[in-house]
């Protein structure tokens, strides 16, 4: 079976590797890393445009350089900047001496040069943004959409004011909510009076010893340190109640943006209230501890 790779999937594999030249019986003469831990590609890119694809594909180190079959694979207009390459190549290739051992491929991200599953996971994501929230968002209960919501938030990926207006999309000038501050995700879910006032309920309404979050911090900040302060036995609830307020008050914005609804505390409490309710039910184990007994969940 052939099996087609992409430029990208090709490009991860060749960046960290190299053939140890022994034979040359396993060496691809075009495309692998041989000279030097280079490639032709990397040595004379338009001469390695002049070799059909059939032949990168198939002649290897050994078979190219006996009688220097390579330079009969020279194909179309060789101008001079690709004579200039071929000699370059010549003065490589007429160097090489192969040996009775076999070629070996190395793999440079593990220290015996030997490919591992782990290496190559790491190496994918090497340079890409880590998300600090993960504890809070991966592992806690709570919907996949919530769960969805809070990993955009920790990326800064709503579509609040600023984020309209960075696009030159039509936005609210101010918090639908308080009518005070210019909208961030950051000021909706922390800093508005409103917001705060409702993640002041929810917390006194469900007895958590823990205070609202600090306006100038994150969401995954207050938790981690409310969490530390918080008896082993609630801090499932609390990592819940984390999570559910910025979804309720998200939801309760954007009523207000697309339904043309009143900004209202009591409304944003009682929304809040019920849907712990609804999660406990729904199999949140953390809720089901710390809701007021008036609150069946059976």
């Amino acid at each position: 079976m052939d099996l087609q790779f992409s430029s990208e999937e090709l490009g991860l594999f060749y960046a960290p590797t190299f053939m140890v030249l022994g034979d040359g019986r396993t060496a691809l003469f075009w495309e692998d890393r041989w000279l030097h831990g280079q490639s032709i590609r990397e040595l004379a890119p338009l001469l390695y445009l002049c070799i059909p694809k059939n032949k990168r594909r198939v002649r290897t180190v050994a078979d190219g350089l006996a009688g220097n079959a390579w330079a009969r694979d020279i194909r179309g207009v060789v101008g001079l900047q690709e004579i200039g390459q071929y000699l370059t190549t010549w003065q490589h290739v007429t160097h090489t001496a192969l040996s009775a051992e076999p070629d070996r491929l190395v793999w440079k991200w593990t220290a015996n040069g030997v490919y591992s599953a782990r290496s190559c996971y790491q190496a994918t994501f090497h340079g890409s943004l880590a998300c600090h929230s993960w504890k809070l968002i991966w592992k806690g209960w709570a919907p996949p959409k919530v769960k969805f919501f809070h990993w955009l938030v920790s990326l800064d990926r709503c579509w609040t004011a600023d984020r309209l207006a960075r696009r030159g999309l039509p936005h609210h000038a101010r918090c639908l909510l308080c009518d005070q501050e210019p909208e961030t995700i950051h000021h909706l879910l922390l800093a508005c009076p409103i917001s705060r006032q409702a993640w002041h309920e929810a917390l006194s309404w469900l007895r958590l010893p823990a205070p609202a979050p600090e306006q100038d911090i994150s969401i995954q900040d207050w938790w981690t340190r409310a969490r530390d302060a918080t008896p082993p036995s609630v801090r499932k609830a609390l990592r819940s109640t984390a999570l559910l307020v910025p979804w309720m008050i998200w939801k309760h914005r954007n009523a207000c943006v697309f339904d043309h609804a009143t900004p209202s505390l009591p409304e944003l409490a009682d929304g809040i209230k019920d849907e712990m309710r609804c999660w406990a039910r729904a199999g949140d184990q953390g809720l089901r501890v710390v809701l007021p007994p008036s609150w069946d969940v059976h």
